[in-house]
């Protein structure tokens, strides 16, 4: 049993190319996603902020590049470069809990685009607010997936 314990672990070390690695890819695609209340990938300083509900950790981060390529072909296809930058919430309507700003700007070569949000959104303004939230999940997911993020403490609480 021990020695299929030590083989699992060789693999997984020999596998892994994201966790282990003290080497950080070069970001070719700097993101910056705010998101939630305290959430915030910022490959721009190579950072990760979980909000633990209360409280934060925060780390090192990057995406690989093959992550800067996915995101950033998903940006170019949905139009990201062109968007408003800002994304007003509707008139008269308010959530709760309110997580204010959001963010997410994308750095690629030339272009640079910051597009800032505030929930719910004004849909008849800006029709192409589910596109936003797509690229942003995706981002979430990306970020979710990674080793180095399941690793760290779950939530304890919510906002109400």
């Amino acid at each position: 049993m021990r020695n299929l314990f030590i083989l699992m672990l060789v693999i997984f070390v020999g596998c892994s190319t994201s966790y282990f690695d003290k080497e950080d890819e070069p970001q070719l695609v700097e993101i910056h996603l705010h998101y939630g209340h305290y959430d915030d990938v910022n490959t721009f300083e190579k950072s990760l902020v979980k909000d633990l509900i209360p409280g934060t950790v925060k780390i090192s981060f990057w995406f690989t590049k093959r992550e800067q390529e996915i995101i950033l072909s998903k940006a170019e296809r949905i139009g990201f470069f062109k968007f408003p930058d800002t994304v007003f919430a509707k008139p008269n309507v308010t959530i709760s809990p309110d997580y204010g700003t959001q963010t997410l700007r994308i750095r690629v070569g030339d272009k640079d685009k910051t597009v800032v949000w505030f929930l719910p959104p004004d849909e008849v303004k800006f029709k192409y607010f589910v596109m936003l939230r797509e690229l942003e999940n995706l981002i979430i997911d990306i970020v979710e997936s990674k080793p180095e993020y399941k690793v760290l403490p779950k939530r304890k609480g919510g906002y109400q």
